[in-house]
């Protein structure tokens, strides 16, 4: 969650305090609907053109720069610049042998002499004179071939000088990675370490969903792509910062700022300070709500997604309004949450998703009462969780435990969404919603730092339906 606007937020801090070249491309935006859905295309044409249309916005970016902040060596700018459009678009051109002909020339010259002598013994001389060349002669006839392809080097040197040139650096922020296809997603990886990064002024940000991206792709001992820890550094993940059970205090006073943020940008100019006297994020907890601990609820509802967030606090508003309350009530939490869930994520889910989904709930809420479980972490690729995942039903709290039991496996921890079990709330079959202290009992697992602890819950892949 929160990509999108990470990237955003650094965009518009790189314009504001440091002024370099910046370039944010949405990845959805790439490319066309042969290089996707035509089979017939190669990869190398297919990955070429995703290539070249991430570098033509970043051509375009530094022109105008040069051109709006022109540097002492303009002309050499401009030239550089020129260079490097024309290694992106100009395609190479190669001359190939078609035919060869041998022609063997005989030519042959003939010729007559006459002399004369004149004096005492005059005399005179008529002769006849012929010569004969042998030659050969060779004829080539060659076709022109255009391929498209970048040529490394040129591009390198072009990027490198017009940036030193200029006095600036370069900034490329690609966000939804993730959307590329997948056997994509390496080869463009490899593109962009062989022409982007080798430029020390050049620095790239990928936004992309762990589970949803390839950047290495291996074959006969060659490894294609980024190398992650050696090629490009990874950065934090942001679930991990958002995830409610974490930390809920902080998170609770994180939404509520973020809603505030929100509100203020759909409602009329300072409308909520002058008529509410709201001016920060926990007035709107202790206002907008009956108490704190409605505002709680809201956030746990939310299971880290922003978007759930504001969409359950819009159901529970109109809920609590349709009731002629003032505030919003538990009451209209727990109903906003009950029909988001149905209208956005339920209808979403296909019915093997459903049934898998199914059969998780009937074992952890059902049988086990509790709302998070350990799957092993070879499955975390599986078509079916990535699948509940995306549908944003099932949530991934901590990734690589390693059960002091088994000590060389490691498991993923996830959590069901608040929807899976809101009916259930306030009856005999609600689950765990809180965590509890570590005892030191065997059916206990430790995620966090604090010592709080869940059940041991370990699904397996019978659950899943599929091989073990």
């Amino acid at each position: 969650m929160g990509k999108t606007h990470v990237l955003k937020v650094l965009l518009a801090r790189l314009n504001a305090e440091r002024n370099p070249v910046t370039v944010y491309i949405d990845c959805r935006t790439l490319g066309s609907t042969c290089q996707f859905s035509d089979p017939l295309v190669p990869m190398p044409t297919r990955c070429l053109s995703l290539f070249r249309d991430i570098l033509a916005p970043m051509h375009d970016a530094l022109l105008e720069r040069i051109i709006e902040c022109p540097p002492i060596n303009s002309d050499k700018a401009f030239d550089a610049i020129h260079r490097l459009a024309q290694s992106i678009t100009q395609p190479s051109k190669t001359y190939i042998e078609t035919e060869k002909t041998l022609k063997n020339k005989a030519e042959t010259k003939s010729g007559i002499s006459v002399s004369a002598t004149i004096g005492t013994n005059p005399k005179g001389e008529l002769g006849l004179r012929q010569n004969e060349n042998l030659s050969t002669e060779t004829e080539t006839a060659y076709r022109i071939e255009s391929r498209e392809k970048v040529i490394f080097p040129a591009l390198h040197e072009s990027l490198s000088e017009a940036l030193e040139l200029a006095g600036t650096n370069l900034y490329i922020l690609l966000d939804e990675w993730s959307s590329l296809p997948s056997d994509i997603q390496p080869f463009l990886a490899e593109f962009l370490k062989r022409g982007i990064l080798p430029v020390q002024r050049a620095t790239i940000k990928i936004a992309a969903l762990e589970q949803r991206s390839n950047f290495t792709h291996f074959e006969d001992n060659i490894s294609t792509g980024f190398e992650v820890g050696a090629d490009i550094a990874t950065a934090p993940d942001l679930d991990d910062y958002y995830v409610f059970d974490k930390n809920p205090q902080h998170l609770t006073t994180t939404y509520a700022d973020m809603l505030l943020r929100h509100l203020e940008l759909e409602l009329p100019e300072a409308y909520l300070k002058n008529t509410y006297n709201i001016t920060s994020g926990d007035q709107i907890a202790s206002r907008m709500f009956t108490e704190r601990a409605t505002f709680t609820e809201l956030a746990r509802s939310a299971e880290g997604v922003i978007r759930d967030l504001i969409n359950i606090f819009t159901q529970a508003f109109f809920h609590a309004q349709r009731r002629g309350r003032e505030t919003i009530d538990r009451k209209a939490v727990v109903e906003g949450a009950r029909q988001w869930f149905e209208q956005d994520k339920q209808t979403h889910m296909d019915e093997e998703m459903q049934n898998v989904l199914r059969r998780i709930v009937d074992e952890v809420i059902g049988t086990r009462r509790a709302r998070s479980f350990l799957l092993a972490r070879h499955l975390q690729r599986h078509s079916i969780i990535l699948k509940l995942v995306d549908a944003r039903v099932l949530h991934q709290m901590q990734r690589g435990y390693a059960d002091k039991d088994n000590p060389g496996l490691r498991y993923n921890i996830y959590s069901l969404d608040y929807g899976t079990y809101v009916d259930l709330l306030g009856t005999s079959k609600e689950p765990e919603l809180n965590f509890g202290t570590d005892d030191g009992s065997a059916d206990v697992v430790v995620p966090f730092d604090d010592k709080r602890s869940i059940r041991r819950i370990v699904l397996d892949s019978s659950v899943l339906q599929i091989a073990g």
